[in-house]
C-alpha cells in the first residue's frame, strides 16, 4: 500500500504540534529574559511587638513581581527585580538585585537557587498616614525554585522566597475598631520575615 505524503497543511499542523513538546533541552539560553510573576504570601514581625495580637500588614495577600534576567555563565544569571503588594495599612515596594544558580543548566525541567539584597518601600496608606511614617529599609532574601521550557523563548517558573527586612511593626490602637482606621507603630524597629510562593513566566528577549 503506497504512503501518502503530507500536504503543506498537514506539514503545517503537524509542526505546529510538535514543536511545543519537543522543546529542546539544549536550546540557547537568551542573553536577557523578562520576568513577570504572581505571588501569594504574607510579612509578620518575628520579634514581640509593644502591641496586642498580630501586626495589621502582617495578613496574607497578593503581590506582583517584574525582573530583568542577564545570563553570565551556563549556570549563573544576574538580575534586578520589582515587586509590590497591597496590605491593609501600607504598601510594600521592593528592588532587588542578585544571583541566581541553576543547578541543571539544561533541559525541560532546571531547579535552581538564588540569593539578593535591595531597598524595601513601606509607604502607608491614606486613611493611617498621620498615625504610620513612610520608611525605607534594606532587604535580603533567597529562594528556590524550578522552571520548565514550554516553547523556546518561554518558560514557565515556581519558586519559594524568603525575604526578611527591619522596620517598624504596626497594629491597632487597643478598643478602636476596623472602621475608625487607628494605628499604633512600634518605637524600635523590627525583623519582619516575608514568605511567598510565586509562580510565573520568563520571556526571552534576545
Amino acid at each position: 500500500m503506497p504512503v501518502r505524503a503530507l500536504t503543506p497543511p498537514g506539514f503545517a499542523l503537524l509542526l505546529t504540534i510538535l514543536l511545543p513538546l519537543a522543546a529542546p533541552a539544549q536550546q540557547g539560553e537568551a542573553y536577557q529574559s523578562l520576568t513577570m510573576a504572581f505571588g501569594w504570601g504574607a510579612i509578620a514581625p518575628v520579634e514581640d511587638t509593644p502591641f496586642q495580637g498580630d501586626a495589621l500588614d502582617a495578613d496574607p495577600g497578593l503581590q506582583l513581581a517584574v525582573g530583568l534576567e542577564v545570563r553570565r555563565t551556563p549556570w549563573l544569571l544576574a538580575y534586578a527585580r520589582g515587586d509590590a503588594d497591597a496590605a491593609e495599612i501600607r504598601q510594600h515596594l521592593g528592588l532587588t538585585g542578585g544571583l541566581r544558580l541553576l543547578l541543571r543548566s539544561s533541559g525541560r525541567i532546571r531547579p535552581y537557587a538564588g540569593a539578593g539584597a535591595g531597598l524595601l518601600w513601606l509607604e502607608p496608606k491614606v486613611n493611617v498616614a498621620a498615625q504610620v511614617q513612610r520608611q525605607f529599609a534594606l532587604r535580603g532574601e533567597g529562594y528556590v525554585g524550578a522552571d520548565w521550557a514550554v516553547r523556546p523563548g518561554l518558560r514557565w517558573f515556581g519558586e519559594y522566597r524568603l525575604a526578611g527586612a527591619r522596620y517598624t511593626a504596626v497594629g491597632r490602637v487597643e478598643g478602636c475598631t476596623a472602621e475608625q482606621n487607628c494605628a499604633t507603630e512600634s518605637k524600635s524597629r523590627l525583623l519582619h520575615l516575608g514568605h511567598t510562593a510565586w509562580a510565573g513566566a520568563r520571556i526571552k528577549l534576545f
